[in-house]
């Protein structure tokens, strides 16, 4: 069921919220004040609880509740799911500059989910009882998300990096040490659910049951070559600290390049 122009109003309000956030997070770089952290942290709740409305509204309208079912229902969740994780590190152990990498990849799945919704590329539901797929689907999307995690862990590691270098100021961000700790926490989570995904959506090509384009499988291969390399990291110095995030960054590029090639050639149903 494709969303309702009500449901896609809903959705930009909570695009909108998230952009003013981020906005309101990255000027605190001119200097820290009390103001601008509040409004960020109240455009964050809110973006995500509109979203979160969204994926309610949408679901009792089609009366089905199951996730994944759809491009709109996925990307919404996978959007909501990375925000909520924004949400709980900064309640719990607060890291400056986390929503600056990770609040861009939520506003682009939330855009996303407004296009590829819209025009219905697909659709799960013949194939629902498929565990294949559903196994293949919740790997992927979950490895995704975990994967963007890591390349924002790795794309603030390099900032943090350079800026010990030239000894320049500015808002004081986290530890390179807790940065690279994230970064590979992320990375194994990652690396692990696409490792699944890969095997789950290879069985399912080779049963016949779907055939999937070319670039998505070896964009995905790609990528587990490239965090392969990223989780030898630590006992491997030559790939250690700045060289692991950076592929981390590049990583987590194939993968999206990946669920694009899903969407845009033919044969992508999973």
């Amino acid at each position: 069921m494709q969303p309702t122009s009500a449901q896609l109003v809903l959705l930009a309000l909570s695009v909108a919220v998230f952009v003013a956030g981020g906005l309101a997070s990255l000027w605190r770089i001119r200097g820290e004040r009390p103001g601008l952290r509040a409004a960020a942290r109240v455009c964050l709740y809110l973006g995500t609880a509109l979203s979160l409305a969204v994926i309610v509204w949408h679901s009792a309208a089609r009366g089905q509740w199951l996730p994944l079912t759809d491009n709109f229902d996925a990307l919404i969740w996978l959007a909501a799911l990375l925000a909520g994780f924004v949400i709980y590190v900064q309640q719990v152990r607060p890291l400056v500059g986390l929503e600056w990498f990770v609040m861009p990849v939520v506003v682009l799945l939330l855009l996303a989910a407004g296009f590829f919704g819209r025009v219905e590329y697909h659709s799960y539901q013949p194939v629902l009882r498929d565990v294949w797929l559903w196994l293949h689907r919740v790997t992927s999307y979950a490895g995704t998300m975990a994967f963007a995690v890591a390349a924002a862990g790795g794309a603030m590691y390099m900032l943090v990096s350079r800026r010990l270098r030239s000894k320049s100021g500015g808002v004081r961000m986290g530890s390179l040490e807790r940065l690279e700790h994230l970064m590979m926490v992320s990375v194994t989570l990652g690396f692990a659910l696409l490792s699944v995904g890969l095997v789950t959506g290879l069985a399912r090509m080779r049963e016949g049951n779907v055939q999937s384009p070319a670039a998505k499988l070896w964009l995905g291969c790609l990528a587990w070559l490239v965090y392969a390399v990223v989780m030898h990291a630590p006992i491997n110095p030559r790939f250690r600290g700045r060289k692991a995030a950076v592929l981390s960054v590049l990583g987590f590029a194939l993968v999206v390049g990946a669920l694009v090639a899903v969407q845009f050639m033919p044969g992508g149903e999973g």
